[in-house]
């Protein structure tokens, strides 16, 4: 690194407090864990920095070629897309770069109460585990995840509370899995939804399908953690929460297709979809038409 073009940074310019390239408006849409999408500083420079949360960082557009050290362990690489980097809060970075260009980053805040959420999740018993640290790791199905986090946030979260909550906890739970260390003892439990807790939950979705449904408030209605509920609808349904309740809304706005003679755009708020794209999106992924299609063959045939 040339000494004549290094520049040495302060904490906030590495770190997930630096200025994101996402609105406010676009941040307060979004019901899921913290996320930012952030430009790394072009050019050499050094800079140390102490993880105020425990994150996860991935690159998502460019390359960057950096010295990362931490904890007495370095790594020198040369990174692109889907690379990776896990640190707890409070950990001592030192990060020299010689270059980069047009990096972006997807930053994932990792709260300790969401660990322990996706801890029960997985069905194991005690404190929520520690997850293994690293500054050079590639995670195809976390990557996917995280993209399509930042791809619902950029669109205006259409999808809603529930899918946001359902992929942060899905996040969540994949770390536990595969980079969680793991404690002696640990146990699964393998329940499933009582048929007076299915009843209630079938209710609750059918009465709330016009609405912003989330984890929260249905996980609440049967005295759940999010966690738990989570782990039992699957168990239960053989699918996640947000895909149950989709399929119901596009079964409701489907009805209303071929019975009514509502205009598109009131069926899509009757259902619970975000837009007329929305349903228009969400018809064709399920069955393969569009709703203005399936109107009009229903009317010939």
């Amino acid at each position: 690194m040339d000494p004549a073009v290094e520049r040495h940074l302060p904490a906030e310019a590495v770190t997930s407090s630096v200025p994101g390239l996402l609105s406010a408006d676009q941040v307060a849409r979004w019901a899921g864990l913290p996320l930012s999408w952030v430009e790394t500083p072009a050019g050499a420079w050094r800079g140390n920095f102490e993880a105020p949360v425990t994150s996860i960082a991935v690159l998502d557009t460019g390359r960057l070629s950096t010295r990362v050290q931490w904890l007495g362990k370095t790594s020198d690489a040369d990174f692109g897309p889907g690379a990776m980097a896990l640190f707890h809060a409070g950990t001592e970075v030192k990060v020299a770069q010689a270059g980069c260009r047009d990096a972006r980053r997807i930053i994932l805040e990792l709260d300790p109460s969401h660990l322990a959420d996706a801890f029960a999740l997985d069905g194991g018993l005690g404190q929520p585990p520690l997850l293994q640290q690293g500054a050079e790791f590639r995670d195809a199905t976390l990557f996917n995840v995280l993209r399509a986090m930042l791809r619902e946030i950029l669109d205006g979260c259409p999808n809603g509370s529930l899918y946001a909550q359902s992929l942060s906890l899905g996040a969540l739970l994949h770390l536990r899995k595969t980079r969680g260390l793991k404690r002696a003892g640990e146990s699964r439990e393998r329940g499933k939804f009582s048929r007076t807790q299915w009843a209630r939950l079938h209710d609750l979705i059918e009465q709330g399908l016009g609405s912003d449904l989330s984890l929260h408030a249905l996980a609440d209605a049967l005295q759940l953690s999010k966690a738990q509920f989570v782990r039992l609808f699957r168990n239960t349904a053989g699918t996640s929460p947000h895909r149950y309740v989709m399929q119901k809304r596009v079964e409701r706005a489907m009805s209303l297709l071929l019975t009514s003679d509502l205009a598109l755009v009131d069926i899509a708020a009757d259902a619970g979809f975000a837009s007329q794209s929305h349903l228009n999106q969400m018809v064709r992924l399920f069955y393969g038409i569009t709703p203005g299609d399936a109107r009009r063959q229903a009317r010939l045939g």
